[in-house]
């Protein structure tokens, strides 16, 4: 599967935020975050979104003929 530099990701937060669900994000928590739009999602909130984004991603590999 191809990556590319706006793909979401997993990392640590490198200061204090908040998710769109108002779960306060603090610095060194783990995030899944969207460089595109500068959004960061908590555990809870990313791992749905991560999940969303592999299937996605996976889908478009098998149309494209790439393997997994």
């Amino acid at each position: 599967m191809n990556r590319y530099s706006g793909d979401p990701r997993w990392l640590y937060a490198r200061f204090s935020s908040e998710c769109k669900c108002g779960h306060v994000i603090k610095k060194d928590e783990r995030i899944y975050y969207y460089p595109n739009g500068k959004t960061a999602l908590c555990k809870t909130c990313g791992e749905k979104a991560a999940a969303e984004f592999n299937a996605a991603a996976q889908d478009e590999a098998m149309m494209a003929g790439q393997t997994w």
